[in-house]
């Protein structure tokens, strides 16, 4: 074994136990009686922890609800819609994570409706669990998510501030905006926003994500967008803890602060030093192929047939051996 490797697996070793002590000595009540404003639980009530040895499914939902900032009622698991969604897989042997994201406007069969809809109306009537299901179902089965995670507007701006931004790679807008390379839509409050690599505050981060009259692609830029902004929370996150190794208890500190789990600490922290191994650029972001429709009158993203084989491959070994293009409207 390198030295490089031993040193890499003595820090894991040293951070796992000084979180395990951090967490047996109190430091998860600091934010108790507190509103936590990401949720992270198991998708299958009941079911066990993942081995942590095979790929982990995560499925993140980004909720347009209970975010007064933005005049949207409702609650992040309920009566909201799913304005964000991405199947992520997590592969601990390699270090890697593939993120396939799907339209909001995807008309799919809906479990919880028991008929095609929107795909992001399933969070509205069944909150996560109907949308686990709902995705499971378009797999044929062949996926079996461990966790979701939730958020909303108001919680990713918080978050993303708590983190001190996350650094994005900023996309040139459609082929008008080119000449002055300024993000122009008022709309996602996008305006304004610089490309080329930033480090992009809670408001910018959230606005750069729902920015889809900048871009050709609509709902197939703005997902694959989404998944950028993440990617750049894992680039600062890693940054910070490169910079200073002492950060790492800090950043998990801050990711438990905010979420509500039912997973438990050790587990929770497990998953976050997983996380803090993957490099950036081992993140494979894509977006299901489609194209724009009408039903009833209605605008919806008619998804390729192709999905449910991508669901599958990606089933597999939690890699994907042919990525969709992610193409449409």
């Amino acid at each position: 074994m390198s030295s490089r490797r031993k040193t890499l697996v003595l820090m894991s070793a040293l951070l796992a136990a000084s979180a395990f002590t951090w967490s047996l000595t109190g430091g998860v009540t600091v934010a108790q009686g507190q509103e936590k404003p990401i949720y992270i639980n198991r998708a299958h009530e009941g079911s066990a922890k993942p081995s942590f040895d095979k790929p982990i499914f995560v499925l993140a939902l980004g909720s347009d609800g209970a975010s007064h900032r933005y005049g949207r009622g409702g609650r992040i698991d309920l009566l909201s819609r799913a304005d964000s969604i991405h199947v992520i897989a997590i592969e601990p042997k390699s270090h890697t994570v593939t993120m396939i994201g799907i339209p909001r406007d995807s008309y799919v069969n809906v479990t919880c409706r028991g008929k095609s809809t929107k795909i992001n109306e399933g969070n509205y009537f069944g909150g996560p669990k109907c949308m686990v299901d709902t995705i499971e179902a378009m797999s044929g089965g062949a996926l079996h998510f461990d966790y979701y995670l939730a958020t909303a507007f108001d919680f990713l701006e918080n978050m993303v501030n708590d983190l001190g931004g996350v650094i994005v790679d900023v996309e040139p807008g459609a082929a008008r905006f080119h000449a002055t390379r300024v993000l122009q839509d008022p709309n996602s409050r996008a305006k304004g926003i610089r490309v080329g690599r930033r480090t992009l505050d809670g408001h910018d981060a959230l606005a750069y994500s729902r920015d889809r009259h900048d871009y050709i692609g609509g709902d197939f830029a703005r997902s694959r967008h989404q998944g950028l902004v993440m990617i750049g929370a894992l680039r600062k996150a890693r940054k910070d803890v490169g910079t200073n190794p002492g950060r790492t208890l800090e950043f998990l500190r801050t990711i438990f602060r905010n979420t509500k789990n039912d997973i438990g600490v050790v587990e929770a922290f497990k998953i976050g030093l997983l996380l803090l191994q993957v490099d950036p650029e081992n993140v494979s972001n894509v977006v299901l192929e489609g194209s724009c429709g009408d039903v009833g009158g209605a605008s919806v993203v008619q998804l390729d047939p192709s999905y449910r084989s991508v669901f599958q491959d990606l089933a597999n070994d939690g890699l994907l051996s042919n990525p969709p293009h992610g193409t449409g409207c």
